[in-house]
This record gives structure tokens, C-alpha cells and sequence, in this order.
């Protein structure tokens, strides 16, 4: 990265951005020019949605990806939910002091980065705090499964063009035989949150909901702008969440492509560091977890009845282990058609992570209506930290996280690994039979396969938990545990 040519170019990448047509933000007003300004007319709520999607790989409003499906987890199908907000809801609507500085930091931050972009500060202030009330917008519980096709969607919520949106989030150029259809099987995880979303959309005025949809995807690229904006969003983020230092250029940088091309640094990471001798301990250590959780389970378990034991058994035995990294990283074929079409600049970071939002917003598409490859996995193998999947009923340890103080190899002794990584094998292990995990069957499939019986004694175990937790009390805060 040049940091000096980052500076001297400032704002000017993203002013260039919110010049295409999608992407103009009313509060700006002729900031770019008078021939470029936002016109209500000519906005289309949708397309803008899709192009923040597949250009910035960013969800606003609404959710959109593709997945295993939850009750045929052999198959990948579209899925649709509420997109995530800038907090959450909780920390700004109560009447705390902490929730009232929040909204303030929030309103402040919105008006700001305009003003830092050009637009008078009276008519951002005025134009965006309306705005405040749709970055509020309340989580629905979710409905595990709602599968419709894309016709019965269209009918049960008629106020948005549901087909057109799936189409227009799919690179065509990409996946050019990928064809879209109203028959084409979709899953709604909050169909109230969506009913109740577009009823709003339709009464505010669409400049408000111009201001908000482009604020969203703004607020995601000021921290890859000059050094104005990262101080400008540490004020914010000092206030919301007590950060008090920026995070170094470099490391940004290191966490970013680990992110975004996480096969080509894992393979680099694991070629250095990763050795197979660990591979073969840990997956030796697993199934001595395995069996001691299946021991525990037939002798120690006294409130699920037989049948229900019997399945969860049969779980345990299935779940499959991943060690360290997917074979198909070390496929050099693989790893080189994977990240072709990309071309990096060291005077161009913004360029640079625009490139590689498109490249990382159309991975998940190329699955749709593919097998689910139960064996193998996706996770990036530098990650420090280790995973359960629901639908594939797997557990997964990445090479990242099989070092010191984790791991400890075969030159100290097995308890070691025992006691550090261990833990983390059990506890992975045990998220397949938790209040969520419980939920899908040894193959992976959405299925309710314990008892009434036993799901009323496991919430009546956990009960007990809770009121020993809710218990504890906070001197300093005059509060108890929730």
C-alpha cells in the first residue's frame, strides 16, 4: 500500500463511485455536479440494492446468499433474510445515557461524512436525520424454515419485484448459464420482517430511503479512505464501542486479504507453518473426545429417554472432523483459476478492495442448485479459532488455531492438548446438540429428532442455569446477570 498516494488522493475513489447512476446519494445534492445529482424519478430502490450487493458485496435491507438448504442439506438454494445494522437495535432505542450518546454518535457520524465529502452541513442534517429512524429498524425472531418459489413470494409480498432482484444479484458475465426463473426455490428466514419492511419503504419518501440504502454502503468504505476518515469513524467507534486507537495500516492489510483470498494465504500459511504430524495427533485427540462425550452420554445421562439418546449416539459417531486445511488449497490448478481475475495495484487500495468485494460477492453464487460437498470445507485455514457446521455435521479445526497455547505437538505431554485444544474440540462437539444444533439430524437436515420429553428436560436443565446466573450481581454497575 502507498500510503502517500492514499492520502493525497482522499475522498476523490469513492466520490468517483457514488457518480454511477446506482450509487448517488441525495444528501450530496451537486457536490459532483449538476449533471449527476440524485433524481427521484429515476431511482430504482432494487437495482441499487443488487449493485451494492454484487460491487460491494454489501447487504442492505435485505439479505441475500446462497446456502445448503436446511431440510435437503445435500442441495444449495437461495436465501433470503433481514440484513444486519450498523449496532444493534438494543444499544440506541432505551433511554440510557449510554443508548441517548449512542444515537447522538450516530446522527453525528451520518451528517459528517457528507460534510467531509462536500455536501452543506445544514441540508446533510436536515436530510439525514430522518434517516436515524430506518438504521433503527427491529430484528423478527426467525422462522427456521419458510421455503417459497419465487412466484409465491411474489404474491405473498407483491410490493417488491422479487425475480428481478435474485437476477439483477447475479453476475451475468460470471455465470452466464445460470438462469433465474419464478419457479426457482427460495428460503425466507423472517417473512414478517420482510412483509413489514417493504409496507414501511412504500410510505417514506424515497430520498429518505436513498439517503439510508447509500449511507449503509458508504459507511463501509470510509476506513479504506485517507487518515481523515479513519479518525472520523474512531470518534464514532470510541463512543459505541470504547475503541480508543486506530488499527495499523499493516494490519488492516494482512486481516483483509487473509479475508478475501484466504486459499492463496492459506496455502502460504500452512506451507510455512503447518506440519502433518499435527494433523495426525489431532485428529487422534478428537476421537478420544468423541468417545468420552459418547461414554458421558450412555452413562451419565439420566433426562433424555432412550430413542432420543439413541439418535443423539448415532449424531456423535457421525459428526465428521476437518484437520487443519482442504485438501484442494494445495492444488496450485486450483488456487491460480480462483483468484485470476484479479490485478493489484500498490498505489490503488481503494481499487484494490473493490476488486475483490465483486470477486468475494459472486463466491456463494456459483453454488446455487449444486451438491453440497459434505467432506470437504471452506473454512480459511489461518483462522484462530475453530467451528461447528449444523448442515453438514461437521467440526472443524483450522491450521490457524493448532498452535501454542492451543496445541502443543508431540514433544510435551498429551494433556497439554488435552486441556487446551481439547476443550475446544468438546465444545465444538457439543454445539450439535444444543438448542440449536439439536435441530438438524445427523445428516444435516432440519428435523426435530429429540422427544418432547426430552427437549422439556433439557430446558428445564438450562433453567436451573439461568437463575443461578440471573443471581449474580454487578456492585459497581447495580446490575444483575441477564
Amino acid at each position: 500500500m502507498n500510503e502517500t498516494a492514499l492520502e493525497l488522493l482522499d475522498a476523490k475513489p469513492l466520490l468517483k463511485e457514488l457518480r454511477k447512476r446506482e450509487f448517488r446519494w441525495p444528501v450530496l445534492g451537486n457536490v459532483l455536479g449538476a449533471d449527476v445529482q440524485w433524481d427521484e424519478e429515476k431511482f430504482d430502490l432494487l437495482h441499487t440494492l443488487a449493485q451494492i450487493r454484487t460491487q460491494h458485496s454489501k447487504s442492505v435491507l435485505v439479505r441475500l446468499y446462497v446456502s445448503p438448504d436446511d431440510k435437503n442439506s445435500q442441495r444449495y438454494i437461495i436465501k433470503l433474510d433481514q440484513a444486519s445494522l450498523v449496532l444493534s437495535r438494543e444499544d440506541y432505542i432505551t433511554n440510557t445515557t449510554e443508548a441517548q450518546a449512542n444515537r447522538e454518535a450516530l446522527l453525528r457520524l451520518m451528517v459528517d461524512v457528507p460534510v467531509m465529502l462536500g455536501a452543506p452541513e445544514e441540508a446533510a442534517e436536515q436530510q439525514m436525520k430522518p434517516v436515524v429512524c430506518l438504521s433503527l429498524w427491529p430484528r423478527k425472531s426467525r422462522n427456521m424454515y419458510n421455503k417459497y418459489s419465487l412466484s409465491k413470494l411474489q404474491r405473498t409480498i407483491p410490493e417488491f419485484n422479487w425475480l428481478s432482484f435474485v437476477r439483477a444479484s447475479i453476475d451475468s458475465k460470471l455465470y452466464p448459464d445460470l438462469s433465474i426463473s419464478s419457479s426457482e426455490h427460495t428460503i425466507v428466514r423472517v417473512p414478517q420482517y420482510m412483509k413489514d419492511l417493504f409496507k414501511l419503504l412504500n410510505v417514506t419518501d424515497s430520498r429518505t430511503v436513498a439517503n439510508y440504502v447509500v449511507w449503509r454502503s458508504v459507511l463501509s468504505r470510509i476506513t479504506t479512505l485517507s487518515r481523515r476518515f479513519l479518525y472520523r469513524y474512531l470518534d464514532f467507534a470510541r463512543v459505541t464501542t470504547g475503541t480508543t486507537s486506530l488499527t495499523p495500516r499493516w494490519d488492516k492489510c494482512v486481516n483483509y486479504i487473509e479475508g478475501t483470498l484466504m486459499y492463496a494465504t492459506g496455502r502460504l500459511f500452512v506451507d510455512k507453518h503447518f506440519q502433518e504430524d499435527k494433523k495426525h495427533m489431532m485428529e487422534e485427540l478428537i476421537e478420544g473426545i468423541r468417545w468420552a462425550f459418547i461414554d458421558m452420554l450412555e452413562k451419565e445421562n439420566d433426562w433424555m429417554d432412550a430413542e432420543t439418546k439413541k439418535k443423539a449416539i448415532q449424531k456423535a459417531h457421525a459428526v465428521l472432523a476437518k484437520v487443519g486445511y482442504p485438501e484442494f488449497i494445495l492444488n496450485d490448478t486450483y488456487i491460480n483459476e480462483d483468484i485470476k481475475r484479479l490485478s493489484f495495484s500498490e498505489k490503488d487500495y481503494f481499487g484494490n478492495v473493490m476488486q475483490t468485494l465483486r470477486f468475494i460477492s459472486q463466491a456463494d453464487i456459483g453454488w446455487l442448485r449444486k451438491n453440497v460437498p459434505r467432506t470437504e470445507w471452506f473454512t480459511n485455514p489461518t483462522t484462530v479459532n475453530a467451528f461447528y457446521s449444523s448442515s453438514t455435521n461437521q467440526i472443524r479445526f483450522p491450521a490457524g488455531e493448532l498452535q501454542k497455547p492451543f496445541f502443543w505437538g508431540l514433544d510435551y505431554p498429551r494433556s497439554l492438548s488435552y486441556g487446551a485444544i481439547g476443550v475446544i474440540v468438546g465444545h465444538e462437539l457439543t454445539h450439535g446438540f444444543d438448542n440449536n444444533g439439536r435441530k438438524y439430524d445427523k445428516d444435516g437436515n432440519l428435523d426435530q429428532w429429540w422427544s418432547n420429553a426430552s427437549i422439556a428436560s433439557f430446558n428445564d436443565k438450562t433453567q436451573c442455569m439461568i437463575d443461578q446466573y440471573n443471581t449474580y450481581h454487578w456492585k459497581e454497575a447495580g446490575l444483575n446477570v441477564q
